[in-house]
């Protein structure tokens, strides 16, 4: 259970600096939730079929619940999943958040083309 632990006080992490900064979920919950199952739905049909491929085993560990959700697919895979597409979110939104905040995208910046004596 120790992997599943780790995953699910990731997400919190996630969702807490979500809540902080408003990126994601906490901006548009309806949108950002489809996005995130429309992002892991797409992930899990990757695993399944490198699965049926023989690509991905699942081998056993002691830091694993043992849960499987299908054929050599750990529940661990999915909120791993879950994680990777909300961590991507949040990072996108972020880096969108902080692009709108430079001055280099503000009026009245080094380069904006605008303001007199500004040469691009």
């Amino acid at each position: 259970m120790i992997y599943l632990g780790i995953l699910l006080f990731l997400l919190a992490c996630m969702a807490l600096l979500d809540a902080r900064f408003t990126l994601f979920v906490f901006a548009a919950p309806l949108r950002a939730l489809l996005c995130l199952a429309a992002g892991t739905g797409f992930f899990v049909l990757w695993d399944v079929l490198a699965i049926k491929r023989g690509i991905f085993v699942h081998k056993e560990s002691e830091l694993m619940t043992g849960i499987m959700v299908g054929e050599q697919f750990p529940l661990e895979e999915v909120f791993f999943l879950v994680f990777l597409c909300y961590c991507s979110m949040i990072a996108v939104a972020g880096t969108h958040r902080l692009g709108a905040r430079s001055p280099r995208h503000s009026r009245g910046g080094r380069n904006d083309p605008e303001e007199p004596g500004n040469v691009s």
